[in-house]
């Protein structure tokens, strides 16, 4: 959002930099910025600008990982709120932003494992109702 984008010349020295420790750049480039992808030696896929880079197959796949990246944000705010929220001793704010905090979590965790991982987590046996 109010990231200030680095120099050409210091792309084109992280790209350097990339390169001498074995990266090897992809014929993919950064949704983003444009900018080459570079594959690590550890199989991660990094932009020289952003960092770590999730390659989609499918407009479904891309989605799914768009909602993650939406679920955790919102996770990451509540908890700055709910940290404002005990500093100022607002009992109401602490409240609403755990619920929210809470909701986050539960959504991630229905996402990684499906109804069945909500079922285990309220301690249903079996996954019966």
């Amino acid at each position: 959002m109010g990231e200030k984008r680095p120099s050409s010349d210091d792309v084109v020295r992280r790209m350097a930099q990339l390169m001498m420790q074995g990266a090897v750049m992809l014929d993919k480039s950064c949704p983003a910025d444009g900018l080459p992808l570079f594959k690590l030696k550890t199989g991660d896929v990094v932009c020289p600008v952003h960092g770590k880079v999730v390659i989609v197959a499918s407009d479904a796949e891309a989605r799914d990982v768009e909602v993650e990246e939406i679920i955790r944000e919102v996770r990451y705010r509540a908890a700055k709120n709910v940290m404002k929220g005990l500093e100022e001793d607002n009992v109401d704010t602490v409240s609403k932003w755990l619920g929210v905090l809470e909701m986050a979590e539960r959504i991630l965790a229905i996402r990684r494992g499906g109804l069945q991982g909500e079922r285990e987590e309220r301690g249903e046996a079996g996954g019966q109702r």
